[in-house]
């Protein structure tokens, strides 16, 4: 048999580590860690969500954890004004509004749960 030793791991047709072709790239093209050429990648991008479907969400968190009156309907309040935004196309934030309309109903829905059930208790003691 022939010694083949002068090849990169005594096999033909491959090439070693660091040789031709392997991390090389491009002359001229990006390297790691830069950012390419202004007027690449998708056009236009996703809207940011808008301040009143942020609003509208944290409020609904807010009615639903720790205050259980107010914040709530400024969160539905908010969250339908935000969702008309975005089908305008004024804005994202589309799932953010619903998701604080959903709380803010949720929210009010408990809060008349607790006030009829306080009447009750209130009208049953006397």
């Amino acid at each position: 048999m022939a010694d083949q030793s002068d090849s990169a791991g005594g096999a033909t047709g491959m090439q070693a580590p660091g040789g031709p072709g392997y991390g090389t790239q491009a002359p001229g093209g990006p390297g790691y860690g830069m950012q390419p050429p202004a007027g690449y990648g998708y056009p236009g991008g996703a809207p940011l969500p808008s301040g009143k479907a942020t609003a509208s969400m944290v409020l609904g968190i807010v009615g639903l954890l720790l205050i259980p009156i107010i914040p709530p309907i400024i969160a539905l309040c908010l969250g339908v004004s935000a969702r008309r935004m975005a089908d305008r196309g004024e804005g994202g934030g589309r799932g953010m509004a619903t998701a604080g309309m959903v709380m803010g109903i949720i929210g009010i829905a408990f809060a008349a749960f607790g006030v009829i059930v306080a009447t009750v208790q209130t009208f049953a003691a006397i």
